[in-house]
């Protein structure tokens, strides 16, 4: 007799850049059906996070892509304010003390999960992967285990009675960037096709928090970093 049991499906709230492409990577690597989700929130690097998108669904041949768009957090933060500086170089720190920048996206995963969630839900996906991680949960505190925990008790009283509630599954909430690069490179996760500048452009900055802590991770990690830099 054949098998009927259906692949288990995950949505992948996927930025575009490193840590969501790993995570995204785990769940095909744990046997999950994925979709990608990404939202377009005005953020500077917008149109070259779509071509990240674009690339690394393929790569993982992911049978949906959906983009959300939001104008909320337009002009709240450098992120998503045409001509706002953003700390470069010397003015980031990213191995100081847990103190939120100034490009912090005012409840960011809160807002992308439920919208991530509310997608999950429609197609009956199980999981909803995301790419928090400890390496950021030092300075930013919607990437630590106790947002996960939160959240996924949230979600429990938030779906309708014919539905079974996604779970958030974060599988580098406990990781360094140095370890996340090695377990991207251990699955194969397509990492040259990311792109983390908070910036939009031909190459990454290399100057910008994002890729500051990119250029540690694989330098940290001994895996050669494909990533050109300005």
């Amino acid at each position: 007799m054949g098998d009927d049991r259906m692949t288990p499906k995950a949505v992948c709230l996927c930025s575009g850049g490193l840590d969501s492409t790993v995570a995204a990577t785990k769940a095909l690597d744990d046997g999950f059906e994925i979709s990608i989700f990404h939202v377009l929130y005005g953020q500077k690097a917008e149109e070259r996070e779509k071509r990240a998108i674009a690339e690394v669904a393929g790569a993982l041949g992911a049978v949906e892509v959906r983009f959300a768009k939001t104008d909320l957090f337009r002009k709240m933060t450098p992120l998503t304010t045409a001509g706002a500086p953003i700390p470069m170089g010397s003015e980031v720190d990213i191995r100081g003390p847990r103190v939120t920048p100034s490009t912090w996206v005012y409840c960011r995963n809160l807002v992308f999960g439920s919208m991530a969630a509310a997608y999950a839900e429609s197609v009956g996906a199980e999981r909803v992967y995301v790419g928090f991680n400890a390496e950021e949960g030092r300075s930013y505190p919607d990437n630590r285990p106790e947002f996960v925990d939160r959240f996924n008790l949230l979600l429990e009283k938030a779906v309708a009675s014919f539905s079974i509630p996604p779970r958030v599954e974060a599988p580098l909430v406990h990781l360094q960037k140095p370890e996340i690069v090695k377990l991207g490179s251990d699955l194969g996760a397509p990492m040259a096709l990311t792109w983390s500048c908070y910036l939009d452009g031909a190459l990454h900055c290399g100057e910008c928090e994002a890729c500051q802590h990119r250029r540690f991770g694989f330098l940290e990690a001994g895996v050669p970093d494909p990533t050109e830099y300005l």
